[in-house]
């Protein structure tokens, strides 16, 4: 996986990657949780910090009145 800070890169170059990850990643972390196989809490612990930098440049967009 690339870095957190490379991946808000991407969210901020890219309308289309900051929608699908706003629709994509809530489902992914959910399927971590749901899944009876054993499963790291890093994996969650990733996806959820990846979701909250989508969140923090969709709130920032709106405030600037971008979207």
């Amino acid at each position: 996986m690339i870095s957190i800070k490379a991946y808000k890169e991407i969210l901020i170059n890219s309308n289309e990657s900051l929608e699908r990850a706003l629709r994509i990643l809530p489902h992914m972390i959910q399927e971590e949780v749901d899944n009876p196989r054993p499963k790291s809490p890093k994996v969650i612990r990733d996806l959820q910090k990846r979701l909250n930098a989508a969140k923090e440049i969709y709130v920032i967009r709106k405030l600037q009145g971008a979207l």
